[in-house]
């Protein structure tokens, strides 16, 4: 599913590398954490993969396609089976949970009907369906982080990325974050997370690889 080959990340020359030829492989279906202390290219391997930005040295491969050899113009088509969680969230405060999930529907070409009925199913199957018509700063974080989850999975993307999904929630609520992550994955989702909160993660989920980042 997913191949970093040989892959070295610059921002700047003067402070080094922030990933270091790294190569790893991730199977179909498998979840795996990214693990290390903050910067040190956790952050950076999600946004690799993202396509936000492009590796210095090496490449990456997604299905057997190497992202560099994907133009700009086709990005948002790859994006389309990926799924995307951040540690800010980043909701629209002045919209409700179903506008902001209603988004999707402008990416997806999708129907008034069938967005109607993929949001109630996927906030149904996060156990969180009746927030649909709260506003964020009604929420907990807890509450927005399962909407940005929610968001992430309604289009069915095969790759499930998560960039510190907890990195903001108490210990209770992250556990439930790990939890549902936890079943995205038993649907056949690959998911791909970058953590710090290494404990709780093995706690809580079983069936996760840990892929310890090196200091450089």
């Amino acid at each position: 599913m997913i191949l970093f080959s040989d892959v070295t990340k610059i921002y700047d020359p003067e402070e080094g590398a922030v990933l270091d030829h790294f190569s790893e492989k991730i199977e179909d279906g498998e979840f795996v954490a990214f693990t290390g202390r903050s910067g040190i290219g956790k952050t950076t391997a999600i946004r690799l993969l993202l396509k936000e930005i492009e590796p210095t040295e090496g490449k990456i491969f997604v299905d057997e396609t190497e992202l560099s050899s994907i133009p700009p113009e086709k990005v948002p088509f790859y994006r389309r089976k990926i799924g995307v969680i951040f540690q800010d969230y980043r909701l629209m405060q002045d919209r409700t949970v179903y506008e902001n999930l209603s988004v999707v529907r402008m990416i997806c070409g999708w129907s008034a009907k069938k967005t109607e009925e993929k949001i109630m199913h996927v906030l149904s199957f996060l156990g969180i369906d009746r927030l649909h018509k709260r506003y964020p700063a009604e929420l907990s974080g807890g509450e927005q982080q399962k909407i940005c989850l929610a968001r992430a999975i309604l289009n069915d993307p095969s790759i499930l990325l998560a960039d510190e999904p907890t990195g903001s929630l108490d210990p209770d609520a992250s556990g439930e974050i790990f939890r549902l992550l936890e079943l995205i994955h038993r649907q056949g989702t690959t998911v791909v997370i970058a953590t710090h909160d290494i404990g709780l993660l093995e706690e809580e989920m079983l069936s996760v690889r840990r892929i310890p980042f090196p200091d450089n």
